[in-house]
């Protein structure tokens, strides 16, 4: 008995062993995940190893059997997509082994099947395109039509996509994210600014490299600007950079091996041809005209410079690789790597909405300045207006334009004309007072000569400084129309009045006494040492004397503000000081510095400009 027993326990022991081998030897479906982009849906499955597979329709219904695979337990057998293209996707075992994979479709689709094998950290892979071919026509069809168009065109690629992420940061940033963000900010920047522009994907789809050109050319871009985030294995690596095409090799080893990661794109991402060296490619790299690669370069050199002023650059210079994505024969195309994913530091500015906002400011400002459009004579708006809520509801002003210049910020043209920064922002709808551009026509108002008091309540936790700033007035002039002799001595609850200020600036005389210089003089009166020598015409700044009187410029009217600029390399304080016409010591005094060599690269300064 006990040896019938063995038996029967032996039989069942290797017929498990038989099941187990027949199991572990078995393909298994590991992911199922799609993506839906306006023209087509992509179903891709992952799978253990290198499988094949049958396609067959019936009616609404597309089948694909992938043979000796099975169904493990953990992944969900049923996905409702419900977008155009497909509605569901269903997964079950066929009886004699294997599993079919069952798509509900819509009429008159496309489908296109094919597979991918294991590359980086992705598995082998079944790709599974549904089109619309209708749509695909109308959508091609739409973009063609804006050739005719006068304007400008602007083409703008968010890198990667759907099955391809791109670079990931450290807490997960993916590229494909992030450089979506920052190309539909340029888009609303360019379009408000009067530029066609579009974009190559809306969503988080996938495009193959020829298909964004093949976008670019269908709009009749003017401009092909691919947006990226570099990633490398040093996290110590950081800065941006800008890439025209190569039709010869890298301009670095560094820009060779960013070529090499961005091409892999259409073998991450799922392109049927992404193995193609691109030899047969109808639009080659020896097909590109000279012309086309220079303005590449001469735009690239401009949105590098001012991108530039934003963060810290990889290399000064634009660099040359042989990027697919760029193989546009008769665009301007170039492709900017806004800055290092991989480097902890530079990850959470990616993350920031004001990076993003930033950059994409910067690159409009080079599309701008790259090809201009020619600015209409719009004086509807000149007449005279109700002045917005600076100091008095009641005041009238006339509304004046101005062109900004190279050089000019919003503070210095404020002060100028006699009015406020806020109030600058607030009539031309600005958000940032660093996002003004040359050429661009300002709405200015005029103030008029009659003073009118107005009323404020003080409020817990108000100070006199902020009061005077916020209502575009100065700490002097609140203190002589309440008869204050204290900027200390208000309460709350206390009405203050309020001036609505002039637009004729009356300077204020000071008289130099012992131990005066024009550096201190300037420091105590917000102003700087170049405005006091322009407005006193004073040829040395070391050539003042006791009892002399000097016009201090604007300091009656206009609180000083200061302007914020950030430190790039080889800047020292000395060259900043000299270039902002300021001090060394009145920069260390408004920025608490205790050494003159104490700053950093991308540290932000207070420049104290009056």
């Amino acid at each position: 008995m006990k040896k019938i027993s063995r038996i029967v326990f032996l039989l069942i022991l290797l017929l498990m062993i038989v099941i187990c081998q027949d199991a572990f030897g078995s393909l298994a479906i590991l992911h199922v995940r799609h993506w839906t982009a306006p023209d087509h849906t992509r179903v891709v499955l992952d799978v253990s190893g290198e499988a094949s597979y049958t396609v067959a329709r019936k009616e609404h219904k597309i089948y694909v059997d992938v043979k000796g695979a099975v169904l493990p337990g953990g992944i969900p057998h049923t996905y409702n997509i419900d977008k155009p293209a497909v509605k569901t996707v269903l997964l079950t075992s066929l009886p004699k082994g294997g599993v079919r994979v069952e798509l509900q479709v819509a009429d008159n689709v496309g489908v296109k099947a094919f597979k991918l094998k294991r590359i980086l950290k992705k598995p082998y892979r079944i790709v599974i395109d549904i089109m619309l071919p209708e749509v695909k026509k109308k959508e091609s069809d739409k973009r063609k039509q804006v050739k005719v168009l006068e304007k400008k065109i602007v083409v703008i690629d968010p890198g990667h996509g759907g099955e391809d992420p791109g670079a990931v940061g450290r807490r997960g940033t993916l590229e494909k994210n992030v450089v979506l963000g920052i190309s539909k900010r340029l888009q609303r920047i360019l379009r408000k600014r009067g530029y066609e522009a579009f974009l190559t994907r809306r969503g988080d789809y996938f495009i193959s490299l020829k298909n964004r050109g093949k976008i670019a050319r269908e709009y009749g871009a003017d401009i092909f600007i691919s947006i990226h985030a570099d990633a490398c294995r040093s996290r110590g690596a950081h800065g941006t950079s800008v890439y025209y095409l190569s039709t010869r090799g890298a301009s670095s080893e560094a820009a060779k091996l960013l070529a090499k990661s961005e091409n892999l794109s259409d073998i991450v991402g799922g392109s049927q041809n992404g193995h193609n060296n691109g030899e047969s490619d109808p639009i080659t790299l020896n097909m590109l005209q000279t012309e086309t690669i220079n303005r590449s370069r001469a735009f690239g050199v401009i949105a590098l410079k001012k991108m530039g002023q934003i963060n810290h650059l990889k290399s000064s210079k634009v660099q040359r690789a042989p990027f697919k994505v760029l193989k546009l024969p008769d665009i301007t195309s170039v492709l900017i790597e806004t800055a290092f994913i991989s480097n902890s530091r530079e990850e959470l500015m990616l993350r920031s909405s004001s990076y993003q906002t930033d950059i994409a400011w910067a690159i409009a400002y080079a599309v701008d300045k790259f090809i201009p459009l020619p600015y209409a004579a719009d004086r509807s708006w000149v007449k005279k207006v109700s002045s917005p809520k600076v100091s008095s509801p009641s005041v009238p002003a006339t509304r004046v334009t101005y062109k900004v210049k190279k050089g000019d910020i919003l503070e210095r043209i404020a002060v100028r004309h006699g009015t406020t920064m806020k109030t600058l922002m607030k009539i031309n709808n600005l958000k940032s007072k660093n996002r003004i551009y040359v050429g661009q026509k300002l709405k200015l108002f005029s103030e008029p000569k009659k003073v009118v008091p107005s009323v404020y309540v003080v409020k817990r936790g108000d100070i006199l400084e902020r009061i005077a700033r916020r209502h575009g007035t100065t700490l002097k002039a609140l203190m002589k129309i309440n008869n204050l002799k204290s900027k200390n001595r208000i309460y709350v609850g206390q009405k203050l009045k309020l001036f609505s200020e002039p637009k004729k600036v009356v300077p204020v005389v000071y008289v130099v006494k012992r131990e005066d210089n024009l550096e201190s003089i300037a420091v105590k009166h917000g102003t700087t040492i170049r405005a006091l020598m322009k407005v006193n015409r004073i040829r040395s700044r070391n050539k003042i004397y006791v009892g002399q009187k000097l016009k201090i410029p604007g300091t009656d009217s206009v609180p000083m503000v200061p302007v914020v600029y950030v430190v790039k390399r080889g800047d020292n304080l000395e060259s900043i000081a000299i270039k902002h016409g300021t001090t060394i010591r009145a920069l260390m005094k408004v920025n608490r510095i205790r050494s003159r060599n104490r700053i950093y690269v991308g540290q932000k300064l207070k420049i104290p400009y009056a």
